[in-house]
């Protein structure tokens, strides 16, 4: 059983994906990094990086919630 990961900002996606991301060469992931690094320059959106990064999981298989942990 993998170990829940919380991701809070497209920094910790950018962290995740670069260091972790089990697929390296799928279209959703290069996308995804690309974009969560553009958040931290400025040309992304938060919502964007978001929407990436998911596409980015189901792309690899990892199962996720979108719950807001209060």
């Amino acid at each position: 059983m993998r170990k829940s990961v919380t991701v809070r900002s497209a920094k910790q996606a950018f962290d995740l994906l670069s260091a972790r991301w089990p697929v390296s060469d799928g279209k959703a992931y290069i996308a995804a990094l690309e974009a969560c690094e553009g958040v931290d320059d400025g040309h992304v959106s938060d919502e964007s990086a978001l929407e990436l990064f998911l596409l980015a999981l189901k792309e690899a298989e990892i199962p996720y919630s979108t719950e807001i942990e209060r």
